[in-house]
């Protein structure tokens, strides 16, 4: 979500910036385009990096050295194609991978170990019946593969573990600790994940804000879960997930009073600090918590009729489908901000902590408050209810002081403006690799499996 000329100018200079070209491998992919899948990986312990291509009759597995030298190679029929694509990976004491091919449901799942030494392989099905149960999302985590579950009319969430091919199941139970709305009323846990489900926000790469507007968010941390709650106003309410025991540890942390009492409010977590959020029609209160102790780092309060000090973008205003127009002022982006979920994310650069802060929703477009001229926009739009964004972007040092440096683009953006230029680079997968990004991908023009290194920022 970056402006519009800074947009342009990555469009523009993508051919200059993102063209680090990392690996290729001849490779054809045949058959049915709805099977095939490029699929790229990390051993947490090694830093070798692999990458599955797989169509509807073959896998074809590389790996690479954490010099990104390829090391070896092993092609071979996939599985039977009722488990269509690959959903998640481990790998072993050996350096060897397993892969574990399903549907999106997960309710079926093929593990398949494979030996890239003797070049042999072996086959478990599981069957993951999800009885009573709604998936909430799966996650990799020390080289262990990884499905979260609601469990229905219960306080509990079902963990199903993946190493070396074998299943593993955790109960984790909620049902001892307290939970309370804005009013101090006491709420069920399950009641909670009916209304605000968990959404997983990946924590070592840039979120979207749709994401950050979610109040009910996971984030995958070493050997631990995080989640977070902000279903009440006056706290955020935070559970660490210990992953080899199982063992759950609440902290919570206060929200500040507004002037008005009536508010919206979110978080986000990143890197030991709680980010905190609470917006009326008034006023805006930004506030950066330490995690580990709780106590306030930075308090900014921002009235409506003042400007926000700390914003380095324009206030935007962003109708799906529609040119993003700037708010005239404060309150004009206040008075938006009501009509949608609001929240916000944090992303570190090399050089920066860029932090987006808005809000997010469907909304009536007669809902969109006078802050623009409605006749920029298409009459049609008068009485549709239409996806919105209205957001502004802030950049702070990592000191957490404000600086008015302009947000550098972000590999993202890199990404972005590459895919749109070149229709060849077909499946793209994505993974954190370093202080940087890999894509792989199947060039359909030169059929060949390619990796390509993004970064933030300019090289």
């Amino acid at each position: 979500m970056k402006k519009i000329i800074v947009f342009l100018i990555l469009i523009q200079s993508s051919q200059l910036f993102s063209q680090t070209v990392l690996a290729t491998f001849p490779l054809e992919l045949k058959k049915s385009k709805e099977y095939r899948q490029i699929f790229n990986a990390e051993n947490a312990v090694t830093h070798d990096v692999y990458a599955f291509a797989t169509d509807k009759e073959n896998l074809t597995i590389i790996k690479y050295n954490s010099a990104l030298f390829m090391t070896s190679q092993y092609s071979l029929t996939r599985p039977d194609t009722s488990y269509k694509q690959i959903v998640g990976y481990s790998f072993n004491s050996e350096g060897n991978p397993t892969l574990y091919w399903s549907n999106p449901d997960l309710k079926k799942i093929m593990t398949v170990q494979y030996d890239l030494n003797s070049k042999t392989n072996t086959e478990v099905p599981y069957e993951l019946q999800f009885f009573n149960q709604t998936l909430i999302t799966s996650f990799q985590d020390n080289n262990t593969f990884y499905i979260l579950a609601q469990k229905h009319f219960e306080q509990k969430l079902e963990l199903y573990i993946f190493k070396d091919g074998k299943k593993e199941e955790k109960t984790l139970d909620f049902g001892s600790f307290k939970f309370k709305n804005s009013k101090n009323q006491e709420i069920e846990f399950s009641k909670i994940l009916e209304v605000l489900p968990i959404e997983k926000i990946e924590t070592n790469q840039f979120n979207p804000l749709f994401k950050g507007t979610e109040r009910s968010k996971l984030y995958v941390l070493k050997n631990k879960l995080l989640l977070t709650f902000d279903h009440n106003d006056n706290e955020t309410q935070a559970f660490e997930i210990d992953l080899a025991t199982g063992n759950i540890l609440e902290k919570t942390f206060p929200k500040t009073s507004t002037k008005n009492y009536v508010s919206l409010s979110n978080s986000y977590y990143h890197e030991n600090k709680l980010y905190q959020l609470k917006v009326n029609a008034e006023e805006l209160l930004f506030e950066i918590r330490d995690y580990k102790t709780t106590d306030t780092i930075k308090s900014i309060k921002v009235l409506e009729s003042q400007k926000i000090p700390f914003k380095t973008s324009p206030m935007w205003l962003q109708l799906e489908g529609q040119k993003p127009r700037e708010f005239k002022n404060t309150a004009k982006f206040l008075h938006q901000l009501v009509f949608l979920d609001v929240g916000m994310t944090v992303y570190k650069t090399p050089k920066s902590i860029l932090i987006t802060i808005g809000g997010t929703g469907d909304i009536q477009f007669t809902d969109v408050v006078n802050s623009l001229d409605g006749s920029q926009y298409n009459s049609e739009l008068m009485y549709r209810t239409i996806p919105t964004t209205a957001y502004f972007e802030s950049v702070f040092d990592k000191k957490l002081d404000h600086t008015k440096q302009d947000a550098e683009p972000l590999a993202f953006d890199f990404i972005s403006g590459f895919l749109q230029q070149h229709t060849e680079a077909t499946i793209p997968h994505i993974i954190r690799y370093k202080n940087y990004y890999i894509m792989g991908y199947y060039d359909s023009k030169s059929k060949q499996y390619t990796m390509r290194k993004f970064i933030d920022g300019f090289e």
